[in-house]
């Protein structure tokens, strides 16, 4: 990871699944705890395109050090502010020379 770490991040793991195959919050214990992480939010405005009404479209992005055990629909709680993120897809970050961080796609939980 590149990027200074703005924060610390705990990663939790769905382990079992309900009735209709979802996954669900059983965990009880992040898998990894006080992982280092850059947290960004970038946003952007864009119109609805059946009423013409603008809407604040808002992106969450986080970067971790190489190497980190990060999936899809894991749940990132920032040990900072409490807010509590789901993953919704992982990138390795392009290498040019030196170790990339992983780069996770977020979306905020109740949002």
């Amino acid at each position: 990871m590149q990027l200074p770490p703005t924060t610390f991040v705990d990663i939790a793991r769905a382990t079992g699944v309900d009735a209709y195959g979802d996954p669900t919050d059983v965990n009880s214990a992040p898998h990894a705890r006080a992982v280092p992480a850059a947290l960004a939010s970038t946003s952007r405005q864009s119109q609805d395109p059946a009423s013409g009404t603008p809407r604040q479209v808002t992106t969450l992005t986080c970067v971790l050090p190489r190497g980190t055990d990060v999936r899809d629909d894991d749940r990132i709680t920032d040990t900072a502010t409490g807010a509590t993120y789901y993953v919704t897809g992982v990138n390795s970050g392009t290498s040019y020379g030196f170790s990339a961080g992983i780069v996770a796609t977020l979306s905020a939980v109740g949002a």
